[in-house]
């Protein structure tokens, strides 16, 4: 080849054993710079202007494929849809005369039985996602909702974590009232049984509904605050309150075994 170009890319969906798409149906969307479709479980992203080289043309998607499996995984929990790079689709912009050149990346098939576990069968793709933007706060949330998901923390530490990191933002508490606000707070932080954030709540745990309740409002402002674009937190260094020097003082005493606690 005489001038070769990325003129695609290559995914493969890769899904956790409680939900597939054999059935789902293709999909298609024109984006500013690329096209996407998937089809049978193979998404390909078909570019505008061939990029120079594999990493330029990753780079270029890599915010639209992580927000894509965010907002799938958000709506259909964890690992419900991942894509996998498979390769790249070369052309050359610059061909010799008579000579035709393919150059389509290596071909792998992979045959999976179907999990016994299989929850849900779905009949489309989860949509392309639109205007989200899963900044480093969003991914924290994201990530800790993702956590109480696979239980492997409490609800209620996980939802006052999120709710305190959105409750200032007019835009993404939008629709709960003041009384509703309370009431999230007051579920969050005072009661919960066993799984309480404070003592106060040890003996108050959360009803099937307060719980269902609570899961909700989490996901929705999760998915607000990507909307959004929220930044807040990751990028206030005066929050951090605890000098450096301070903190070794202190590891340092607790390793000399100075602070009481053997």
């Amino acid at each position: 080849m005489n001038d070769p170009h990325v003129a695609a890319l290559l995914y493969t969906i890769e899904n956790g054993p409680s939900v597939d798409y054999l059935k789902a149906e293709q999909l298609e969307k024109k984006e500013p710079g690329f096209r996407v479709k998937i089809t049978n479980q193979q998404v390909r992203f078909e570019f505008e202007e061939p990029y120079a080289t594999k990493d330029a043309a990753r780079k270029a998607i890599e915010d639209y494929v992580r927000a894509w499996e965010f907002s799938a995984c958000l709506e259909s929990g964890p690992d419900s849809f991942k894509l996998k790079f498979c390769y790249e689709e070369i052309e050359d912009r610059k061909p010799t005369p008579g000579v035709f050149a393919v150059n389509a990346g290596p071909v792998r098939f992979e045959f999976k039985l179907p999990e016994p576990t299989v929850l849900v069968s779905r009949a489309c793709y989860p949509p392309p996602p639109s205007g989200l933007k899963v900044t480093p706060d969003v991914q924290a949330m994201y990530e800790r909702y993702m956590g109480y998901l696979r239980r492997r923390e409490p609800l209620p530490s996980m939802a006052y974590f999120c709710w305190t990191m959105v409750k200032g933002s007019p835009m993404i508490i939008r629709g709960f009232s003041k009384g509703d606000r309370h009431v999230i707070s007051y579920l969050c932080s005072k009661i919960g049984g066993k799984q309480a954030r404070k003592r106060i709540g040890v003996g108050k745990p959360l009803t099937a509904e307060e719980s269902r309740f609570l899961e909700k409002v989490i996901k929705v402002v999760i998915r607000r605050a990507a909307e959004e674009g929220l930044c807040l937190y990751s990028q206030s260094p005066q929050d951090i309150v605890v000098e450096p020097s301070a903190l070794r003082e202190t590891l340092r005493r607790w390793r000399l075994g100075l602070m009481g606690m053997e």
